[in-house]
Formats: structure tokens, sequence, C-alpha cells
């Protein structure tokens, strides 16, 4: 961790954001009022804190956001990816419970939920609510192209957009959870995949979650009841103090992150391997 930036004030946060999306469609959505705009509203009800990695394969899937921490990067194949993977990000900062006391397996119905909507509002939502942005993202058919080419997806979409949101919800709540494998198709079995990656990260912070859940709380309500600055300095020196254990790297939670670091380097290559053999895989003729 490096170049920890505290936004301490919802000006500061919006300023930030707004300033730092690569597209001109994510700026217009934030400065207009639109989907983005209300997303970074809701990450901005508490102070916040950008950085980046110093070993980023330590830390690329160390889910700082959850303790507090956005991190930056800069190596996405397009502006749009770079965008929507700050979407995906603060978007389980602003929409985070935290619950002194919870026992394990709530825990990761708590972190598994968390994911679901995170995925489901950055992978689905966005592309009904900004026109346009389906085509500057990703050159490949993607998840979410089986519901933007639906007709009544669109129909529903159109007429009812809670109930619509709803469906797409409980569709990859779905495939995460109980759809036949033998009836997936590639997205939907490495969803599956990671679904069951996200077991394993929270069997990694079985012994630490706790105390994450607790200062969290507590720098919660510091921050509601009406002192930011004093919620963000308590919350820099205890992230300080855990980094500070780290004197290689200055990664808060290193043990976590070296553990979990092996799990999901192993699965990002079986999936990126399996996202290049289908690429390669000539076009089926059809009569």
């Amino acid at each position: 961790m490096k170049h920890l930036i505290p936004l301490v004030t919802r000006d500061d946060v919006h300023a930030h954001c707004l300033a730092h999306w690569k597209t001109d469609v994510f700026r217009s959505s934030h400065r207009e009022g639109g989907y983005i705009h209300d997303v970074v509203d809701q990450y901005a009800r508490l102070p916040r804190f950008t950085c980046e990695t110093t070993n980023d394969r330590l830390e690329r899937a160390h889910f700082c956001t959850w303790w507090g921490l956005t991190m930056r990067r800069d190596d996405y194949a397009a502006p749009a990816v770079e965008d929507l993977y700050i979407l995906h990000e603060i978007w389980h900062a602003a929409h985070m419970p935290f619950i002194p006391g919870i026992g394990f397996e709530a825990f990761h119905g708590k972190m598994e939920r968390n994911e679901l909507e995170a995925s489901v509002a950055s992978e689905l939502l966005v592309y009904f609510k900004i026109d346009g942005l389906r085509e500057s993202a990703f050159p490949h058919p993607i998840y979410a192209d089986r519901f933007l080419n639906d007709p009544a997806m669109r129909l529903l979409w159109r007429e009812n957009e809670v109930v619509a949101t709803n469906t797409l919800l409980e569709a990859r709540r779905n495939v995460m959870y109980s759809k036949p494998e033998g009836d997936m198709d590639l997205s939907e079995r490495w969803i599956r995949k990671f679904t069951m990656q996200n077991r394993q990260w929270s069997i990694v912070w079985a012994d630490r979650y706790p105390d994450i859940e607790d200062h969290m709380h507590r720098f919660q309500q510091m921050a509601h009841g009406g002192d930011r600055k004093g919620a963000a300095d308590f919350h820099i020196d205890w992230i300080e103090a855990e980094a500070a254990s780290d004197a290689v790297d200055h990664i808060p939670f290193r043990d976590q992150a070296l553990l979990f670091a092996t799990i999901y380097w192993a699965n990002r290559a079986k999936y990126d391997a399996a996202l290049n053999g289908a690429a390669s895989k000539p076009a089926r003729m059809t009569a």
C-alpha cells in the first residue's frame, strides 16, 4: 500500500471520482445526476481513502475495499473497463454493512450478498443505465449480452425497472448457486467458480474478520455522528499500524494477502486460459 489519500468530505469524494473517470459517459452520468452520480453519492456518505499497490501480486485480490481503501489501478485494456472496475469497488464500499460480533456463516453470507449486488450493479445494470457503454467496454461477448439482447428483458426494464433489477439479481444468484452446470455456458461456469473462491476468501479471513468488522463499525459510527475528520484520522492510524507490521511491502494484513493470492492467481490463470481457448475456436458454420 502506498500513496494513501484521504477524502474526508462528501465534496472531496465526488470531486476525486469525477476527476478520475476515464470515459465521457461516466463523467456525464456523474455530472448530470445519473446512475454514476447516485452510486458515488452513496459512497460519499463516509470518508473514503484511495491508494496504490506496492506489491500488485499480493494486493490485487486483497479486497481492501472491505476495510476502507479503494485501490487504484491503471492496467486495464480500455478506459471503460477501468471505470467499470472502479464502479464495482465503490459500489462494494458504498453498500457494505458492518456488524460487530457477527458469526462466521453470517459474515460469509453478508460478503457474498455484497459481491452479488456489486456484480449486478457494475456488470449488468450499468449497461441498461448508460446508453452506448456496452459497445466501448469489451470487444468480446459478455454475460450481460444475454439480457441486453433479450426483448422480454428490455420490455421489463422499460416498464418496471424495479422488478427488472430484481430479476437480474436472481438470475445471477441462480448461476452462483443453483443452475445445473451442464446448462451453463463458459461465462456462467466461471461465475460459479469465482463464487466457490469466495468461500476460500472467507476462510482465509476467519481469524481476523471480527477485528475488521469491529473497527469499521466504530469508524462508521464516528463519521455518521458528525466527526468525519476524526473518523478519517482514526481510520488512517489503524490502517498504517497494520501496514507497519509488514516491513517488506507495507501491506495491511499481509498474512491474509499471501494466503489468498495463491488461490486467486491460480484461478486467474485457468480463467485466462479458458477465455483465450474459447476465443481461438473457429466459429461453427450454420446452414
